[in-house]
């Protein structure tokens, strides 16, 4: 398909721009959504949360902005589909178009790949990569009419390597990672800049949505504990994200560990993985050991 070129320009702020996000009941969508409504960036807020969806609605609604919200599925093709016109329908845009795709909505499982099921990896893999793919193929129609148009796509740290007891998520975020860069540089031509992010620990309850569903609970919770010691707050997650866009970038870093972890990755990969190997030799060992105390206590 040949683009028609329509732009080259940086989306240099985003007063009176209309921006979709999707995972907006909270987290780095919410923190996104606050940081927008402040630049005067009206908003199509989706997620399947009603509560959380009205909670982040609730708290902009002072802002100004012209505010909507979509009780939305991303692993539903259909209603992905019909998506697009319900948020113009809303926003009464008079050229049809949108102007920012935020694809944030994402889980994760704290599991080995060992006790992940079949239905397991349908649930991560439907969530975390065809959301995305859902958003940015039933959207580009619309994004194409925007001089300014941009793309935000949520990958992690992890898209760039390897962790235990995180496969699921690691593959689908490195599946991210390659379909945004595909993007960056087939929709180029066509004016639309594509970001890939990556987060390292960020301060939200995404760990604790799936804490039940962890093979290791002690362990899980240790990693919820850490996270929220070390972990960067939303809000200035959502700030470099948004400086990102306005840079035209393809892959940003979201966090001092993100940075770290991409620098051994690049220049001492035999070292960092082999940290994690170790990890996991721990990890396998402790497992085994209450495995043996469960069987001894029967």
């Amino acid at each position: 398909m040949k683009y028609i070129k329509l732009s080259e320009g940086v989306m240099k702020n985003f007063k009176n721009k209309t921006a979709v996000i999707t995972g907006a009941g909270g987290g780095i969508g919410g923190a996104l959504a606050k940081a927008l409504a402040k630049r005067g960036c009206h908003l199509a807020l989706v997620d399947y949360n009603t509560d959380m969806l009205e909670k982040t609605r609730g708290a902009l609604s002072q802002t100004g902005v012209k505010l909507s919200s979509h009780i939305a599925d991303v692993t539903d093709k259909k209603r992905m589909a019909a998506l697009p016109e319900e948020i113009i329908a809303e926003h009464g845009s008079e050229h049809g178009h949108i102007d920012l795709l935020i694809n944030n909505a994402g889980i994760t499982l704290q599991k080995s790949f060992d006790t992940h099921s079949i239905e397991d990896w349908e649930r991560i893999v439907n969530l975390n990569f065809w959301g995305v793919l859902y958003g940015c193929k039933f959207f580009k129609p619309y994004l194409e009419k925007s001089a300014e148009a941009h793309v935000v796509n949520m990958s992690s740290m992890t898209g760039m390597l390897g962790l235990p007891a995180q496969s699921s998520y690691c593959a689908t975020k490195a599946a991210v990672k390659g379909l945004s860069e595909s993007l960056w540089a087939e929709w180029g031509a066509a004016g639309i800049g594509v970001t890939s992010v990556h987060p390292g620990a960020i301060k939200t309850d995404m760990m604790q949505a799936t804490l039940k569903d962890s093979d290791d609970l002690t362990a899980a919770k240790k990693n919820m504990e850490m996270v929220a010691k070390i972990g960067m707050a939303p809000d200035m997650a959502a700030e470099k994200i948004l400086r990102a866009v306005q840079k035209k970038k393809m892959k940003v870093l979201v966090g001092k560990d993100a940075v770290i972890m991409d620098m051994m990755k690049r220049f001492t990969p035999g070292l960092i993985h082999g940290l994690f190997a170790k990890v996991a030799r721990k990890q396998h060992a402790a497992a085994l050991s209450n495995l043996a105390a469960f069987s001894n206590h029967d």
